[in-house]
C-alpha cells in the first residue's frame, strides 16, 4: 500500500501546485529589488516564525514515518528524517539566537552560531530531500522486502539525520567561527560567499533532482517541488537581504514556514480522506450487515434489534404499533416445481413488490426467514394494517409468477396485529405482539391462504386460553 502519496496526480493538483509554485516565483523576482529594505520591526515575529516551523516539521516527520511503517518504502523514511533534522535544527537556532533567551543565546553560544545552524539547516535538508529522491531509483515496493524491520529502518532513517544534526550543532557550538551572511568585509574573507554558493548549489541540485526522477508524475513530487522550491527562495531571499526586519528577511522567514506547512497541509488532508473513507465503510459495512443477501431488504438481524425499540417508543408516545407477517403460499411446491434458483428468483421479486406495497420512511419491511416477511407499520392502526396488507396481496398478485397454488399465480397469506403497548407493565413484550401477528397469519393460511387476516385486540395476558392460540406446526401449512 503506497498511499495517497504516491498516487498519480490529477491535472486538478497539477494546476494548482503550479499557481502555488508561479506565486512562489513571482514574490522572489517582486521582492528582490526591495530585499534590503527596513520595514518596521516586529520583535516576536522571529519566534513565532521558529515555533511554527518546528511545529509543522515535527507533524510532517510523524505523518511520513507513518507512511513509512504501512508502505516500508525508504523515500518516506527518508523524508521523515529531513523534516525530523528540520525541526531539531530550527530549535537550536531559536536557543541560540542572540537577544531572545539570552543576550548572546543558550548554551554558551556566540553572536555567529545561530547564523551557522541556519546553515547547516538549509543545507541538510535539501541534501536529505535529495537522498530521498535517490532512493527512489533503487528502491520499488517490490524490493523492500530487502530491508531491515520497519522499527530498524525507521531508526535509521529519523535517527541518523538527528544524531548528525546534534553533532553539526555542538561543533559550531563550540567553535567561534566568523559571520556565515554576512558580506566579505575583508580581502580573503571568502567564507560568508562560500557558504551562500553552497546552499545554493545544494538548494538547486535537490530541486533538480524532485524534477527528474519524480518528474511531477505522483502528489509526493508535486508538493516536494514545492517544498524545495519555497527553501531555495528562503535561501535566496536571506542571502539578499542579511538585515533583520527587512523585506527580504520577513519573506524568507514566510517562506522557511511554508516547506514544511505545505507538506503537513497535504498530509493532514489525507488523513482526513481516509478517515472519510474509513467513516463510509464502516457505515457501509453495518448496512451490509443489516441487509438480507438474497433479496437486499433488511434482514432477520436487524429486525430482532429494531423492532423492540419501535415497540418502546409506541408505549412512550402511546400510538399504535400494526405488525403484518408475511408468508408466500405453497413456497416448497414452487420450490420443487421449478427449483431453487428460481425460487430464489421469485422470492426476490415479492420481496420488491412488498416494498412497492408500504410507502412511508418509518415502515420496515424485512425478511423474517425462509419464504416469510415482516412489516412493521408504527402509528398504524388495525384499519391502516388492513390496508397495507390488502395493497400487498394485489401487489404480490399482479406479479403474475405461475405457481403452484389454486390461482394458478405466486400469492401470499397476510397475519396482522394491531396494538398499543401499556405503560409500565413488564409482561406487555414485543413477542407477544410477534406471536400474536404469527398466529393471524396461520390463521390466513388455516382459512384458505391468498388472504389477509387482522387478529383482534391483545388481551392483557397470553397464557394459552384467552391469549393467542397454540396452533398447528408451520410445517403442516407451507406444503
Amino acid at each position: 500500500m503506497d498511499g495517497f502519496l504516491m498516487e498519480r496526480a490529477s491535472r486538478g493538483q497539477r494546476t494548482f501546485a503550479g499557481c502555488l509554485a508561479m506565486a512562489i516565483l513571482a514574490a522572489l523576482i517582486l521582492a528582490a529589488p526591495q530585499a534590503t529594505a527596513v520595514l518596521p520591526a516586529v520583535a516576536p515575529f522571529l519566534p513565532m516564525c521558529g515555533l511554527t516551523v518546528f511545529t509543522t516539521a515535527t507533524i510532517a516527520s510523524f505523518l511520513l514515518a507513518a507512511q513509512f511503517q504501512v508502505s516500508r518504502l525508504p523515500v518516506f523514511g527518508l523524508l521523515a528524517g529531513a523534516y525530523a533534522f528540520t525541526a531539531l535544527t530550527v530549535a537550536m537556532q531559536l536557543l541560540t539566537f542572540p537577544g531572545l533567551f539570552t543576550p548572546q543565546g543558550l548554551f554558551g553560544a556566540f553572536p555567529t552560531t545561530s547564523g551557522w545552524i541556519w546553515v547547516i539547516w538549509h543545507a541538510g535538508f535539501p541534501t536529505l530531500v535529495l537522498a530521498a529522491m535517490i532512493s527512489r531509483r533503487h528502491f520499488t515496493p517490490q524490493s523492500v522486502t530487502q530491508l531491515p524491520p520497519t522499527g530498524r529502518a525507521l531508526w535509521v532513517f529519523v535517527g541518523l539525520p538527528l544524531v548528525v544534526g546534534v553533532l553539526l550543532c555542538m561543533t559550531v557550538l563550540a567553535l567561534k567561527l566568523p559571520p556565515a551572511l554576512s558580506p566579505a568585509t575583508a580581502p580573503g574573507d571568502f567564507s560568508a560567499r562560500g557558504a551562500g554558493v553552497v546552499l545554493l548549489v545544494v538548494n538547486l541540485v535537490a530541486l533538480g533532482a524532485v524534477l527528474a526522477i519524480g518528474r511531477l508524475r505522483t502528489v509526493l513530487d508535486l508538493w516536494m517541488a514545492l517544498a524545495v522550491l519555497a527553501c531555495a527562495t528562503d535561501t535566496v531571499l536571506s542571502l539578499m537581504s542579511t538585515v533583520r526586519f527587512s523585506l527580504g528577511w520577513y519573506l524568507a522567514r514566510l517562506f522557511s514556514m511554508s516547506a514544511p506547512g505545505l507538506l503537513v497541509c497535504v498530509l493532514v488532508w489525507e488523513v482526513t480522506r481516509l478517515y472519510r473513507e474509513l467513516t463510509r465503510a464502516h457505515l457501509r459495512l453495518i448496512e451490509y450487515s443489516n441487509r438480507d443477501a438474497l433479496t437486499g431488504i433488511f434482514n432477520r438481524r436487524y429486525f430482532n434489534d429494531r423492532f423492540p425499540r419501535d415497540f418502546e417508543q409506541a408505549r412512550r408516545s402511546g400510538q399504535p404499533l400494526s405488525l403484518l407477517m408475511v408468508d408466500v403460499d405453497h413456497f416448497k411446491r414452487y420450490n420443487d416445481a421449478y427449483g431453487h434458483p428460481v425460487g430464489d428468483e421469485c422470492l426476490e421479486h415479492v420481496a420488491l413488490a412488498i416494498m412497492r406495497a408500504t410507502h412511508r420512511p418509518a415502515d420496515i419491511v424485512a425478511r423474517y426467514g425462509g419464504e416469510e416477511f415482516v412489516i412493521v407499520l408504527p402509528e398504524t392502526d388495525a384499519n391502516g394494517a388492513y390496508f397495507v396488507a390488502t395493497r400487498v396481496t394485489e401487489s404480490v398478485r399482479a406479479l403474475a409468477r405461475p405457481g403452484p397454488g389454486p390461482q394458478g399465480v405466486v400469492t401470499v397469506s397476510v397475519g396482522c396485529a394491531t396494538h398499543v403497548p401499556r405503560q409500565a407493565d413488564p409482561s406487555d413484550t414485543p413477542e407477544r405482539l410477534i406471536a400474536f401477528a404469527d398466529e393471524a397469519l396461520y390463521a390466513a393460511m388455516r382459512l384458505g391462504r391468498d388472504r389477509v387476516h387482522v387478529a383482534d385486540g391483545i388481551p392483557p395476558e397470553s397464557d394459552g386460553e384467552g391469549g393467542a392460540s397454540a396452533g398447528v406446526p408451520r410445517a403442516d401449512l407451507s406444503a
